[in-house]
């Protein structure tokens, strides 16, 4: 499945849910027959295992594995011996019936540069942020350093019922999942493995006191040479993709929490508040104390 991550991921359905062992059945506790949804499907198996007809193929899925189903797809679940997963029904915008050749022209000027399955066009081709994402990815092909579980984890904390803010941080998680698992698919060494690290370390890093002098001093390159990764392959300044994770954090903290604002920012790495009001509100259109009392007065 290719998706162009240049338009949003809409979250339609989320959850979590447990089959017991026998023949998967249907909520009218009858054997599941093969069936189509109008949006994409998306599993991740935190136990047991399962098989499963997916088109013409017969998948064996199990603990810690991904399966990823597009829109309009002929599934059936089969025999299980009891198993727990997440599923997330979700529309994106695919590029199945696009002509290959356009589609070849996005992946393979790439292929020099990236082997984590996403592409940044930085030179204006058509499709400029896309994925390529199998039906089956086994658990043995993710890294241990960020595991996906800890995504589903955040996004179980989410409450879409209580505002819109919630439902996009929803989607902005789904979205940042999908490169997450193309990310993990990487096999070979390229130039921009460096970039992978650097992410890594700034997504582990974010709510400390670090600049593009220090990541730069940290991985021996200049501060030219980064600042031209982060042009080049995210479109966004070094400084830039740090503020966002820190935001990003502060809407959550803002939702789910009591600190004061003053504690949000200093939890998520900034150490002037004055100037974290001001990014806050150039982002969202409102200030943190707003989107606070927003999601207050729409709690049940």
């Amino acid at each position: 499945m290719i998706v162009d991550l240049d338009k949003p991921v809409n979250v339609k359905m989320f959850g979590k849910t447990t089959q017991p062992k026998g023949f998967w059945i249907d909520q009218k506790n009858q054997p599941q027959e093969s069936q189509s949804i109008s949006s994409n499907l998306l599993l991740y198996i935190t136990s047991g295992s399962f098989n499963m007809r997916i088109g013409e193929d017969i998948y064996s899925v199990s603990e810690g594995d991904v399966v990823l189903i597009p829109a309009k797809m002929v599934y059936q679940p089969r025999e299980t011996d009891g198993s727990s997963y997440y599923f997330v029904h979700f529309s994106a915008t695919t590029l199945e019936n696009t002509p290959p050749s356009d589609i070849e022209k996005s992946l393979l000027r790439f292929q020099e540069v990236t082997s984590s399955g996403y592409a940044y066009n930085y030179y204006g081709n058509t499709y400029s942020s896309i994925i390529n994402l199998p039906i089956h990815i086994k658990q043995n092909n993710f890294k241990a350093y960020y595991p996906l579980h800890n995504v589903f984890e955040r996004a179980t904390k989410l409450n879409i019922w209580r505002n819109n803010y919630e439902k996009l941080l929803l989607d902005n998680i789904i979205r940042e999942l999908l490169i997450l698992i193309s990310t993990e698919l990487s096999t070979y060494q390229t130039p921009n493995n460096t970039l992978q690290k650097i992410l890594h370390y700034i997504n582990k890093n974010y709510t400390k006191d670090i600049t593009l002098t220090s990541i730069a001093e940290t991985f021996g390159f200049s501060t030219s040479y980064i600042t031209k990764l982060f042009r080049n392959f995210l479109g966004k300044g070094t400084v830039d993709y740090i503020n966002d994770l820190r935001l990003t954090a502060a809407c959550e903290y803002l939702i789910s929490s009591s600190f004061t604002i003053g504690e949000i920012s200093n939890k998520i790495g900034f150490t002037n508040q004055y100037y974290f009001d001001r990014l806050f509100k150039r982002k969202y259109g409102v200030t943190p104390k707003e989107f606070r009392k927003s999601n207050n007065s729409n709690n049940f």
